[in-house]
């Protein structure tokens, strides 16, 4: 991530109360949020114990995964609360960004835990299928469907949130609902036929589909801890919103990257044919209000430089005879 210390050509942050306008969203109340996200994790921690018990005692792989992803929701629901009680600690001065990342960071492990739990059911399924087991579709079928209702609820709970830890939390309590159904399902089909084996196949079919939705999590997260370009910012129309501005001739060196799911920061270094101060200081304004309203971008830092002189960053990425020209 670039630098935290402020440049003296621009402050560069555009606070007002962080209304953001990628999209129109109104965030939950943190304390809400918190209080909800506090619940779920009670739902998942009497869900888990439930399932754990029943999945030994029915002999069900199926109920015994989906009791190991419960168990992965009630890890990741404490990050997630966690991460939402450090969000809404203030900056210092040496982390100038607060955690606002702790919530990206808690999205990662939490979405990574589940991929890990479902590569384990995946293989534990190929095994029983080899070697069917009797299972107690009866007592799986039960439990499956107390499951599938606490989760729905808990589910219900978290959902319309925008950052990408509530999303992480919200999905796994998605597919804890979605899991508990197939397992229901499967419970049916072993009472009704007693044929085992479906056990086995539930647990492989749902692993293969967390491992598909987990995914997605765990590469949203990694872009966000790398300072990837957001992928719905199209770099090449941020640089011509800047050229497009009075008085700007070129600009290099130009950074956009998220400091959290919801927030998005940009430098740049912008060469400029004007010396008059006022003109300068009213066309960086319009700059930030193009850039926040059209591209998301609340925090700006825009370094200033004349026109024909050097570029003064050591570390500049793009040469002046590569930078974008107006």
């Amino acid at each position: 991530m670039p630098s935290d210390q402020a440049r003296p050509e621009s402050d560069g942050h555009e606070h007002a109360g962080h209304e953001h306008t990628h999209g129109v969203h109104v965030h939950a109340a943190p304390e809400n949020l918190s209080a909800r996200l506090l619940a779920s994790v009670v739902v998942n921690v009497a869900i888990t114990a439930a399932q754990v018990v029943g999945g030994v005692l029915a002999g069900s792989l199926a109920l015994l995964s989906d009791a190991a992803h419960n168990a992965s929701d009630v890890l990741g629901l404490v990050l997630a609360y966690a991460a939402n009680r450090a969000g809404r600690l203030p900056a210092t001065e040496r982390r100038t960004y607060a955690f606002k990342r702790a919530e990206v960071l808690a999205a990662f492990v939490n979405a990574a835990g589940l991929l890990a739990v479902s590569v384990w059911v995946l293989i534990e399924g190929v095994g029983r299928l080899l070697h069917p087991q009797p299972v107690e579709g009866g007592v799986v079928a039960v439990l499956a469907g107390v499951g599938l209702l606490a989760n729905t609820g808990a589910a219900v709970l978290l959902r319309g949130g925008h950052d990408l830890n509530v999303r992480s939390a919200f999905l796994h309590l998605v597919a804890d609902a979605v899991t508990s159904f197939g397992v229901l399902a499967g419970g049916v089909v072993m009472l009704l036929t007693g044929w085992g084996a479906v056990d086995a196949v539930v647990s492989m079919a749902l692993a293969a589909w967390m491992i598909r939705e987990s995914f997605g999590i765990v590469k949203a997260s990694t872009d966000v801890l790398l300072d990837a370009v957001p992928a719905d910012v199209v770099l090449g129309e941020v640089q011509r919103t800047i050229l497009d501005a009075e008085h700007v001739v070129e600009v290099h060196d130009l950074h956009v990257w998220s400091l959290s799911s919801t927030e998005r920061a940009l430098s740049a270094h912008v060469v400029t044919d004007c010396t008059d101060l006022e003109a300068l200081s009213a066309s960086i304004a319009r700059i930030k209000t193009e850039l926040r309203t059209h591209h998301g971008i609340a925090h700006s830092t825009l370094e200033l430089e004349c026109a024909g002189g050097e570029c003064a960053g050591a570390q500049c990425v793009l040469p002046h005879e590569e930078a974008w020209k107006a």
